[in-house]
């Protein structure tokens, strides 16, 4: 009998060949390497042809992205007519010898570029960051099914453990770029928690990205039960998520500000914390308390004091972490003022996104703009956002796309409904949407790490709203395309009107004598006031939200002028209200109250948010206009320690920068201390890879039975310590620890009353040997170790080490 061998299964270039040829998707597609490989494109086509088996310009495009990553010619054999009319549609032609060809895309209409042969907008991307990667602890294994076995680098190792180690009552301010894992320090928090973490974040869109998040990654603790919280969604009862705080089956809930401090959340965040169940409160995007608070969304300078509340319900135990990408310096200090104090620390690590190649184009003729776009999205690589500012132009332009054949279009604006929203973002992750048209309420953290183009078709009102849009881009950590098309005198009307509005000088002189008037006297100078008061002038003119939000940015204002100090916020009810109840505000104030020159004491903090609103305009006129390089505008705007990483302004571009030529995350050295040292001579393992099992029982036991948490590894017993410790701690406890390479011991951070033990092999390593960190640091050595230097003086005793011969004598000791 003659056995037959299977057939090989198909490669996922063979499945796209026979695809085009028969018009016809498989069931079962290859999946590629990467989301920046050659073949990622076939994969997409394929995708959507089984999901809408008649061709559109949506196929004609992925037809194209997959000549153009190959290099501009893609061999086939044939083609069925109706894709073959799509692919020419997009620039796509079919030779006699069976190739699919593609020219690059030069678009006559941008700025400042100059192609060199075979270059276009529609370059093959590459990846542009170099690996930074670290082996994780087994702990981390636990999550995302498995899957995570690694730090995606040293930097946000740090800020992981910076969360996991936050001290109760604390406030860490955490920073790392767009795409570098910042999330990853909530959701350990929340994984090694007992108690509740709110996470507070500035749109829906995002409350439902990282409430999906969270419950892939952690998947291993279904307890947790994340969640978010929305007023207006459907699949999503206010009512049954309040519920699930109060029994315990929600420890991790993503929410606004405004439900937070105002809304319906309140009362249940303030119960948790009163009886100890509120353990952390993560602000995620808080530099949105700085560029929003003061002016639009007034609840997130509010969430400060509601924090303070919290802190005090909690007995002092509340922990509080600040996440951005982004921090500017203005924004690092007002974040220190209003959250900080005694217990601040700070790790902010910011590096300028390599992954953007930004190019641009100026329109006068919203017709020509509209062509422009057209011809652009006939061209450019998917998945693709385009980016707009009002709700009808996005309404308007999803509607355009669609007409003109692009199918896979969806909309997502300030005024999609709650159960759109959901629907959307599933689609999305999903790969269902080739073309997301969007305001920004599509904009912050909303995380798809396979985004090759980000499209602006208006005038972004500053510089930072723009990087974190086109940051949506390129999380692959990939090339990616920003392409600004703004028709210039239309589009920049928009954004100054979204300029922040100031109140006149007669409008503050009459809301302050009413907020005066209606205001009742407390103890120890406190004036407690209402935030619904309402002059007879301005009956009619302001809704009943409208007004309260006025009354309260009145009141910020004044906070930041530091003419009052706000020391109180409460409900009290009162059934005339719409809501059954009134907010009052409790402030103390360091000025005359009667004293109505407030508009003359307010003038220089208006005329200084007025001209910083301004300069994030005037910024971008000077990238459009070609006088200033975006890295330099964005240097400017987050301090000069940011790290500038660029290569794809229109200005760096030619420099050709090698991706391994980018700079590391970089953060400050570690904290010197003068901690106690011992010289441990261990009886009970020798060096060799046999003796790692002894190694790693005496290492559990200091986690489990001791606390300590912090440890060195020699470089090569690291791999087989660490498998050896996930057969002891098995990832899915409650232990963490650190275990950090020799190699990587320069940039330890550790708390100053920590103990780091360190595990050395038969030859010393001096590196760790040379570690000042913590309050004590242990060396532990196998028994056939040269412990005695040439003099015959143990390591380290002329630096006062205490020398301990044996390791059970150590262990009493300690």
């Amino acid at each position: 009998m003659v056995s037959v061998s299977p057939s090989p299964e198909p490669t996922l270039r063979e499945q796209f060949r026979a695809a085009l040829e028969s018009g016809i998707a498989p069931e079962m597609i290859v999946l590629p390497p990467s989301t920046w490989h050659p073949d990622y494109p076939c994969w997409r086509f394929l995708s959507l042809l089984r999901r809408c088996p008649t061709p559109t310009l949506d196929h004609g495009v992925l037809l194209r992205q997959a000549v153009r990553w190959s290099g501009g010619k893609f061999f086939v054999g044939g083609c069925t007519p109706a894709l073959t009319t799509v692919g020419t549609a997009c620039g796509v032609t079919l030779s006699a010898a069976g190739d699919l060809i593609a020219a690059p895309y030069r678009p006559t209409w941008l700025l400042d570029e100059h192609w060199l042969d075979g270059q276009g907008l529609d370059e093959a991307p590459v990846p542009a960051i170099p690996d930074e990667s670290l082996p994780a602890e087994p702990w981390l294994w636990s999550l995302a099914k498995g899957q995570m076995r690694s730090w995606h680098s040293a930097a946000q190792k740090e800020a992981c453990w910076q969360a996991l180690t936050a001290a109760p009552g604390s406030t860490s301010l955490l920073g790392l770029p767009t795409g570098a894992g910042k999330s990853l320090s909530f959701q350990l928090a929340a994984r090694f928690s007992a108690g509740v973490t709110i996470v507070v974040v500035p749109t829906t869109a995002l409350a439902i990205h990282q409430a999906l998040a969270a419950k892939d990654i952690l998947a291993d603790f279904p307890h947790l039960g994340p969640r978010y919280f929305s007023a207006n969604d459907p699949t999503s009862d206010p009512a049954a998520v309040r519920a699930a705080l109060r029994d315990g089956s929600c420890r991790l809930l993503f929410a606004s500000p405004e439900s937070c401090v105002s809304g319906s959340l309140r009362a249940v965040i303030d119960d948790l914390a009163a009886a100890g169940r509120l353990d952390t409160l993560v602000v995620d995007e808080a530099h949105i308390i700085d560029s929003w608070g003061g002016h639009f969304r007034v609840e997130f300078q509010l969430l400060a004091l509601r924090r303070n509340q919290w802190l005090a319900l909690s007995g002092g135990t509340l922990r509080t972490l600040l996440l951005s990408a982004t921090f500017t310096p203005h924004c690092l200090d007002l974040l220190r003022t209003m959250f900080g104090g005694d217990r601040w620390q700070q790790f902010a690590c910011q590096r300028l996104r390599p992954e953007i190649s930004y190019f641009r184009g100026g329109f006068t003729v919203a017709d020509d703009r509209e062509a422009a776009l057209l011809e652009a999205l006939h061209h450019i690589p998917r998945p693709l956002i385009l980016y707009v500012t009002e709700v009808d132009e996005a309404i308007h332009l999803r509607e355009v796309l669609v007409n003109a054949g692009f199918a896979a279009t969806e909309c997502f604006h300030g005024d999609t409904s709650g159960s759109d929203r959901r629907r959307l973002l599933l689609a999305w992750r999903s790969n269902e949407i080739e073309i997301m048209v969007a305001t920004s309420a599509f904009g912050m953290g909303v995380d798809k790490p396979d985004v090759r183009a980000v499209v602006h078709a208006c005038y972004p009102e500053n510089v930072n709203r723009y990087y974190q849009e086109v940051g949506r881009g390129g999380r692959d950590g990939a090339k990616s395309i920003a392409l600004w098309i703004p028709v210039i005198p239309k589009d920049r009307r928009v954004a100054t009107s979204l300029l922040p509005r100031m109140l006149g000088a007669d409008l503050i002189r009459l809301r302050w004598k009413t907020l005066l008037a209606a205001a009742r006297d407390k103890k120890d100078s406190v004036l407690d006031m209402p935030t619904n008061a309402k002059h007879q002038r301005l009956m009619g003119g302001r809704s009943y939200g409208e007004n309260v939000r006025w009354n309260k940015r009145l009141l910020l204002m004044m906070a930041r002028a530091g003419l009052i100090d706000i020391v109180g916020l409460q409900f009290e009810e009162d059934a005339s209200e719409p809501d059954g109840r009134v907010e009052r505000v409790s402030i103390r104030c360091n000025f005359v109250p009667s004293d109505l020159r407030i508009a003359e004491m307010l003038r220089a903090s208006r005329e200084r948010d007025l001209g910083e609103a301004k300069r994030g305009i005037t910024a971008l006129d000077d990238y459009l206009a070609g006088k200033s390089k975006i890295c330099r505008l964005l240097r400017r705007e987050y301090g000069a320690e940011t790290i500038i990483a660029c290569g794809g302004c229109f200005a760096c571009r030619d420099e050709h920068l090698d991706p391994h030529s980018i700079p590391a995350l970089d953060f400050d050295p570690p904290r010197l201390t003068k901690p106690k040292l011992d010289i441990v001579a261990t009886e009970i393992f020798s060096s060799g890879a046999k003796a790692i099992g002894a190694v790693a029982d005496r290492v559990a036991d200091l986690v489990r039975e001791h606390g300590l948490i912090h440890f060195l590894c020699a470089s090569d017993l690291l791999n087989s310590l660490t498998t050896a410790l996930a057969e002891r701690l098995i990832p899915t406890s409650r232990y963490y620890y650190r275990l950090d390479d020799a190699r990587e011991i320069g940039r330890l951070n550790v708390d100053p009353a920590s103990h780091v033990v360190a595990i050395h092999g038969r030859i010393p390593d001096r590196a760790m040997l040379r570690v000042r960190a913590g309050s004590r640091v242990s060396h532990l050595f196998p028994k056939d170790a040269q412990i005695t230097d040439a003099n015959e003086r143990v390591l380290l005793t002329h630096d006062g080490a205490s020398f301990f011969p044996s390791y059970d004598e150590w262990l009493r000791q300690v």
